[in-house]
């Protein structure tokens, strides 16, 4: 597997990725963790810059809004204290760039999804608080909650908010299954159900240790998913899980400040992603159930990546925070 960068833009610590694909449009959207830019790259313009803002920043999470060219974002999420501040903010498209608006402030909001309800066309909103409150960088004390509730995109407003009966310390990872998603934390890899009409939302625990991220991918092609997660906040080694959640294997190498992580197919096979953004700052390609692995590259520190296709043809994003860069990767097998 070779992957040869194609594209590469500056951004002060870049941090969340998105595709953006609707109305014969095709976008790539990178945003950044400080109070810096988020850009748009028009992938059918050889990657036409567009600035979606030019401050604020602080954006941890990115969600397309269906069918449209909107979405809505997380801002104001900065280091360490300062995010009781943080906000979620619609953006518009107008044809040729995004008009925002505020839907107000939501503090210490590190991962939020909308889920669509199939039938009404409403949206199912969590968010996901790293912390409820913080006195200083490091203070752990008051842990994080999972917030739900719904979405109203005519009013581009949030009602019915409400915290589930559970604190998550260190409440930081978040990905969504198909219907359902896993939330991670110190406490453990969780499972949250979606309301029906005969059932409230339901939070399950999977496994106990410490997670900070999670992905998941058929790596050995049996039919079933495997999980991988990254252990400990932030932390340097990697699990691997069975679809079960029985630990299969773990990482031999610290891999220090763990972050980027992606599950999914490659060149008609599954693999997961993994990249980290301390010591050696570098971002391979887990092939199998052993956590072997092959190296991208070094000294990128990247904070988020994606795999995305575009006229048949292969592509890693990667926000490569430790170098300021916005990079893109053409993948091939030869």
């Amino acid at each position: 597997m070779k992957f040869s960068k194609i594209f590469s833009d500056q951004l002060d610590h870049c941090y969340a990725i998105m595709r953006l694909q609707a109305l014969d449009r095709d976008f790539i959207i990178v945003a950044s963790e400080e109070n810096q830019p988020c850009y748009a790259y028009d992938l059918d313009n050889h990657f036409k810059k567009t600035t979606v803002w030019s401050t604020v920043g602080g954006t941890m999470t990115l969600v397309p809004l269906p069918g449209s060219l909107n979405f809505l974002a997380t801002q104001k999420f900065y280091p360490g204290f300062n995010s009781q501040h943080c906000r979620i903010v619609k953006e518009t498209f107008n044809g040729t760039g995004w008009d925002q608006t505020v839907i107000g402030e939501f503090p210490y909001i590190h991962r939020f999804d909308l889920i669509p309800q199939s039938e009404s066309g409403a949206y199912w909103y969590v968010g996901c608080s790293i912390a409820n409150s913080k006195k200083f960088t490091d203070d752990w004390s008051d842990p994080g909650k999972v917030w739900v509730g719904t979405y109203d995109d005519e009013q581009a407003k949030l009602t019915d908010l409400r915290a589930l009966p559970i604190r998550i310390t260190k409440n930081h990872g978040y990905h969504r299954m198909a219907g359902y998603s896993l939330i991670t934390g110190a406490e453990g890899i969780f499972r949250l159900d979606y309301p029906s009409q005969t059932s409230d939302w339901h939070l399950q625990q999977l496994a106990q240790k410490e997670t900070s991220d999670i992905a998941a991918a058929d790596i050995n092609g049996d039919g079933q998913l495997e999980y991988l997660a990254i252990e400990g906040f932030h932390g340097s080694r990697l699990r691997m899980y069975d679809a079960n959640f029985n630990s299969v294997a773990t990482s031999k190498f610290a891999t220090p400040f763990g972050h980027a992580i992606w599950g999914g197919e490659i060149a008609g096979r599954d693999y997961f992603l993994f990249g980290w953004r301390a010591g050696k700052q570098g971002l391979e390609l887990i092939k199998d159930l052993q956590l072997d692995a092959t190296l991208i590259g070094e000294h990128l520190g990247p904070s988020n990546v994606t795999v995305f296709a575009k006229n048949k043809q292969q592509y890693l994003l990667s926000a490569n925070r430790e170098a300021n860069e916005v990079a893109v990767y053409q993948i091939s097998t030869k």
